[in-house]
């Protein structure tokens, strides 16, 4: 494992315009190099071992590199669970996109194979690094992710334009999900196939709950600013069109109607099972071997599974 620093990446976005240095974790695999990589950017719990480490493993164990990118450190942030606005998603999206021009300057890195993965609120940087008007706002960055996955991402906000860059997209989601709830997901992965993706992978487990990297009981967290009742849509400009509302707001003046008529607290998370944890990895691992990331997994174990 390596230790990395690097600046963020600001763009023209209200929650993406402040500067900060973060550090991340790069994993490499036993394999002839240059290997693809992918960036994985954490959840609103942050870098944890049962999660972000465990997947870095396993793509290693696959012949994929792992950059874990740690939004929050360097912010002086340790979870962003009751306050989301701690560390914005599209903060997390400057941070990968940042990460990207890292690796493309890496020769040890496959510069055609560097995909972006993320859980929960990383899913949801995930997803908007995706959209192809986001790329007006990065004012020119000219590097795109060449793979999306996105594990129990937050679908509340999607963008008017769901127009992507065509590349392929694994959306996992949890059929008891009631943080961010799948259908919102599936929804959004219909309308971005309706705008031209039709490389689009849909996966929902039907007994999972989110957070289903965590083995054991389901368990509550009652803390959590649950968004998930806050649908609205995103426009060219950035507002967020609020239909309970029936007006388009600037990101300032959303985040404070939200949090008076939509915001609720408390979600449940966990409940993972060895063997859910063992099928939805083999799934991850699947998707990237088809899209020439990942060597072949099918004789494969993934790494042993730990507890939260």
């Amino acid at each position: 494992m390596e230790s990395l620093s690097f600046d963020t990446l600001t763009f023209d976005h209200p929650a993406a315009c402040r500067p900060a240095r973060l550090t991340a974790s790069l994993h490499l695999p036993e394999a002839v190099e240059p290997v693809p990589c992918m960036v994985i950017l954490t959840s609103s719990a942050g870098v944890q071992r049962h999660r972000e480490h465990f997947y870095a493993q396993a793509l290693n164990e696959a012949g994929v590199a792992a950059l874990i990118v740690d939004s929050f450190t360097g912010r002086g942030v340790r979870r962003t669970v009751a306050d989301q606005t701690l560390v914005s998603a599209a903060q997390m999206e400057g941070d990968a996109f940042a990460a990207l021009a890292l690796l493309r300057a890496d020769r040890r890195i496959d510069q055609d194979r560097i995909g972006v993965m993320g859980v929960s609120k990383g899913g949801g940087a995930s997803l908007n690094a995706a959209i192809a008007v986001r790329q007006r706002w990065r004012q020119g960055f000219p590097h795109l992710f060449d793979l999306h996955v996105a594990i129990c991402p937050g679908a509340t906000a999607q963008h008017r334009d769901p127009t992507t860059h065509d590349k392929p997209m694994f959306f996992m989601l949890a059929a008891r999900d009631d943080y961010t709830p799948a259908p919102l997901a599936v929804e959004y992965a219909e309308r971005m196939r309706a705008a031209g993706n039709g490389r689009i992978k849909v996966k929902v487990y039907g007994n999972a709950h989110h957070g289903w990297e965590s083995v054991g009981p389901v368990f509550d967290i009652k803390d959590a600013e649950n968004w998930s009742c806050c649908t609205n849509f995103i426009e060219d400009d950035g507002r967020h069109f609020v239909v309970a509302a029936g007006q388009a707001m600037s990101e300032p003046d959303y985040q404070a109607w939200a949090r008076r008529h939509c915001v609720t607290k408390g979600a449940r998370a966990g409940g993972g099972t060895p063997e859910l944890k063992q099928r939805a990895t083999a799934d991850l691992l699947a998707f990237l071997h088809a899209h020439g990331f990942a060597s072949s997994w099918t004789n494969r174990t993934v790494p042993a599974i730990h507890a939260a």
